[in-house]
């Protein structure tokens, strides 16, 4: 079988007029003007991600732009396709998939080891250890027994480019297992393939500066399969050059290209006289360790070394726009390289660009779920940047708190007053009347977030509590948006908000205390906590933050007078 990813018509696609299609890397520019390709159209949509990756990837590594003034005249003036073939053509020995020399993202030694089901590069199909413990109950074994290399490819590469955690030896992908990765897209004028991948692709010195070994630029440096696996020691960015972040190659894996039978791939139903049922892997494969600063992750600081941020449970929503779309410095977190070069340098005040944000939500090598979401990158005048983003920040942290309020108040209503033990550092969850908040109750609240284990519940919560107040967010983005451009003032965009937020907050709560599931509560406790709920959702710390008028607490005289009234 002869299978190069450079030559091969082998990516799927969609055309403006709907007509699925398969092309070769270097058509990406096909019928630009007439006709062009405009989005991926893989079976699942992990392969989706990954290949928009490797396109990424192999412009950055070969056709990456010179300067800022190449990278704007062809964003929409792209290279011809003939032209492409030539520049891609340089690597094109890299990409064999099968053959007696090199494959790619496979162990350059033909090793030994046992056979595994092809089903084993899918990151979301069960393991070992799930199939024999008869876990295998929502994706079932066996369901996938032969791809086609077309499929096989990219579930090799998504693999390598995602690995999880496999057990002792079996190592992560080099952002860590099951990496997030955010992407600028573009608006309706700029909505081809080609567009998506050239604005993910940074200026090619601004790119070798990120982290990596420039001066390590042989073959093997770039793309690791076409070298020695560096077993037995750690890959930081100084022993490699920086295409690296996009050719990670963790796993030691012999695809089983001898064994091919014929018919239809498990994945994409297409018939294949070629088809793979079984690949070899061996651990101990390229451990990297250190500040890889992927272009395409937001990361977190933690004693100031960074780490890839990894998707969680309940999804990608507004709540991930701090960290995402901007710079979070309370909790510092920090967008993709590649978001903050189009806001910082490319961003032009007409476009209505979008960051699409996806990757797995993996614990340890199992993995919970697919995320997959679009949010906009929303423009405003170059000098209202910083208030614009402040303003922002205060939005998403009201949420945030009156959230967690809102958790709070149901667990308080099923169980309790929260008390901490300073010693043990537990939470006691004992009953009482609420007639007077403790000094240090914002502290205590906190404390009980990270305490509550009725996770399901909670993450339903959570979840629906950022869907349902996801529009009302946006619309007061774009307000504030308009409220810069006329020097307006805020205040009724912030009343509005927090008006959206205690609805839902309140709905929320008396949902889960709806005819049906109030019947082991006791409806004293509902009522304090709901009361509670309302005071805190209406409290100073929430007009604080939204520069909303504070009421001031009555002293002296007006105090007890105040008191006879009541």
């Amino acid at each position: 079988m002869q299978f190069n990813l450079i030559d091969k018509k082998w990516i799927p696609v969609k055309r403006r007029d709907g007509t699925p299609d398969m092309i070769a890397p270097w058509e990406v520019t096909d019928l630009f003007a007439e006709n062009p390709v405009v989005s991926l159209n893989a079976p699942r949509p992990d392969f989706n991600g990954a290949l928009i990756q490797f396109l990424i990837g192999l412009v950055q590594t070969v056709a990456a732009p010179a300067n800022r003034m190449e990278w704007k005249e062809k964003l929409n003036k792209p290279p011809e396709s003939e032209e492409l073939k030539t520049i891609f053509a340089s690597v094109r020995h890299a990409f064999e998939l099968s053959g007696d020399g090199p494959r790619f993202m496979q162990d350059l030694e033909k090793f030994e080891a046992d056979e595994g089901c092809i089903d084993g590069l899918l990151i979301d199909m069960p393991g070992d250890s799930t199939r024999k413990m008869n876990k295998d109950h929502f994706v079932k074994r066996n369901t996938v027994a032969r791809m086609c290399p077309t499929c096989c490819a990219t579930a090799l590469f998504t693999m390598q480019t995602n690995a999880p955690e496999g057990g002792r030896g079996y190592l992560t992908s080099l952002r860590g297992g099951g990496p997030l990765t955010t992407l600028v897209l573009g608006d309706e004028r700029h909505s081809s393939l080609w567009h998506s991948i050239w604005l993910n692709t940074l200026v090619n010195d601004d790119f070798l500066r990120i982290c990596g070994n420039s001066d390590k630029n042989t073959d093997s440096d770039k793309f690791p399969w076409l070298g020695k696996t560096r077993t037995g020691v750690k890959t930081a960015p100084i022993e490699v050059h920086p295409a690296q972040m996009y050719w990670g190659m963790p796993r030691r894996i012999r695809l089983n290209l001898e064994k091919g039978e014929q018919g239809q791939c498990d994945i994409c139903g297409i018939y294949s006289d070629d088809l793979i049922v079984s690949y070899k892997e061996k651990i101990q494969g390229n451990n990297y360790k250190g500040a890889w600063l992927h272009p395409l992750s937001p990361f977190f600081y933690k004693n100031n070394a960074p780490s890839a941020i990894h998707a969680q449970p309940g999804g990608v929503s507004y709540r991930n726009w701090l960290g995402f779309v901007q710079e979070d410095s309370s909790n510092q977190r920090v967008p993709a390289r590649i978001v903050h070069e189009f806001r910082e340098v490319r961003m032009q005040s007409d476009w209505q660009f979008r960051l699409w944000a996806f990757g797995y939500d993996m614990t340890h090598n199992n993995a919970r779920c697919w995320y997959d979401s679009v949010m906009p990158i929303i423009t405003v005048n170059p000098d209202d940047v910083k208030n614009y983003e402040n303003e922002t920040a205060n939005l998403i942290r009201t949420a945030d708190i009156i959230c967690g309020n809102t958790k709070i108040a149901i667990k308080r209503a099923t169980q309790g007053r929260p008390q901490f033990d300073s010693l043990t550092r537990n939470i006691k969850w004992k009953y009482q009347d609420i007639k007077k908040i403790p000094s240090d109750e914002q502290d205590e609240r906190k404390k009980v977030l990270y305490a509550i284990k009725d996770q399901s519940t909670f993450m339903a919560i959570d979840v629906f509590f950022w869907q349902s107040t996801e529009k009302a967010f946006y619309v007061a983005l774009y307000s504030l948006k308009k409220a810069f451009e006329v020097a307006d003032d805020s205040v009724e965009i912030y009343k509005t908000w927090h008006g959206a937020l205690c609805k839902a907050s309140l709905e929320l709560f008396d949902f889960n205390f709806s005819e049906g599931l109030i019947e082991d509560v006791d409806p004293k406790r509902v009522v304090l906590a709901r009361r509670e709920l309302e005071r805190f959702n209406s409290g100073n710390k929430i007009k604080e933050l939204l520069t909303l008028p504070v009421e001031q607490k009555p002293v002296g005289k007006e105090k007890k007078k105040k008191a006879q009234k009541v």
